[in-house]
């Protein structure tokens, strides 16, 4: 239960945090949204994982290395009826209910705000407005007012500004577009190396990682079949010493009612004898 709960359809509403699951990873990525969960009261930074908030967790535990058997279909198939058993006597929680909103100032802005309200009160998202880039001939009525032949000017105006500043944008490329990607491969490339160092840093970290539990593993694994084998020694010196005791007391109890037959004294060889020789006397007089 422990290693399998999940949320069903029916569990309770979500923590407001979810809410903005979606932005932030859109804005900053899933690493964004690890950062705002291990920022927050109560979570990763004072040592307590969600998973500890299961009750014996501690029990849940496996050798992957060593627990072969888990890839047979047979145990896959028990696996998931008895995953399947759980999840029907399953009680849905709020996993989130001790973890607070986190602190997003990049969300708390102006902007952000406003299109948060925007979304929740339903209104339909506003595009760019592009016709204050138009420019056209005022006709009808209105080319004998000045206000709209001003407007038009002052669209031609803007729309002349533009090309002047596309003009002095492809004047720049010309005369410097060559050094200035040749300087930009040389930061790519310096900050590829850096990221493929990182990589291979992390790759190195994580196989050191892998061997280590894999070495804890097999070790685990020969200590469990060394108690194995040495329960399964113990439990066949045992029958064997069983079976002796048993090869024995049937001798004793043999030379036993000899002696009684014949009448011999081994009160002081076998203290029982006595007992049991005034229990068959007393048959006999019975």
């Amino acid at each position: 239960k422990m290693a399998t709960e999940g949320a069903p359809p029916d569990a309770p509403s979500p923590h407001p945090l979810c809410g903005v699951c979606s932005l932030v990873c859109r804005l900053g990525g899933v690493g964004a949204m690890a950062v705002a969960v291990a920022a927050t009261p109560g979570g990763v930074d004072d040592g307590k994982l969600l998973f500890m908030e299961n009750e014996h967790y501690a029990l849940v535990d496996a050798l992957p290395y060593i627990d072969t058997q888990l890839g047979s279909m047979e145990v896959a198939q028990q696996v998931k009826a008895l995953i399947d058993e759980e999840m029907t006597l399953f009680e849905p929680r709020d996993y989130l209910e001790g973890l607070p909103a986190p602190e997003l100032p990049l969300l708390s802005g102006e902007a952000f705000q406003k299109e948060f309200e925007r979304i929740e009160a339903g209104a339909p998202f506003q595009g760019v407005d592009i016709y204050k880039y138009t420019v056209e001939e005022p006709k009808g009525p209105a080319a004998q007012d000045h206000v709209p032949w001003r407007k038009a000017a002052e669209g031609a105006q803007l729309q002349l500004e533009y090309n002047r500043l596309r003009l002095v944008n492809l004047e720049m490329l010309e005369r410097w577009g060559g050094k200035a990607w040749i300087a930009h491969t040389a930061v790519v490339r310096a900050t590829e190396g850096i990221l493929a160092k990182e990589a291979a840093e992390l790759r190195a970290s994580r196989e050191e990682v892998n061997k280590k539990r894999k070495l804890e593993h097999v070790s685990c694994g020969n200590e469990l079949r060394r108690l194995a084998n040495e329960l399964d020694r113990y439990r066949t010196d045992n029958m064997e010493v069983e079976r002796g005791l048993m090869t024995l007391e049937v001798e004793v109890q043999h030379l036993r009612t000899l002696a009684i037959d014949r009448g011999i004294d081994i009160d002081d060889v076998d203290p029982e004898y006595a007992s049991m020789k005034k229990a068959r006397l007393e048959e006999e007089a019975a």
